[in-house]
């Protein structure tokens, strides 16, 4: 998978767990625990400006 797409598929999953903590569905410590799972899954460093 290249950057670009791995970034994009980032930014899917993430717009997801932010749609369900937003319903309170999910926790900020969940939702946290997902965005460093994701981070790590798709190579994106957590200082990027992507985010």
């Amino acid at each position: 998978m290249n950057k670009y797409n791995a970034l994009i598929r980032y930014q899917i999953v993430m717009a997801w767990a932010r749609s369900l903590l937003s319903k309170a569905i999910i926790s900020k410590a969940e939702y946290t625990r997902i965005d460093t799972m994701m981070l790590k899954k798709y190579g994106i460093s957590s200082c990027s400006i992507f985010r």
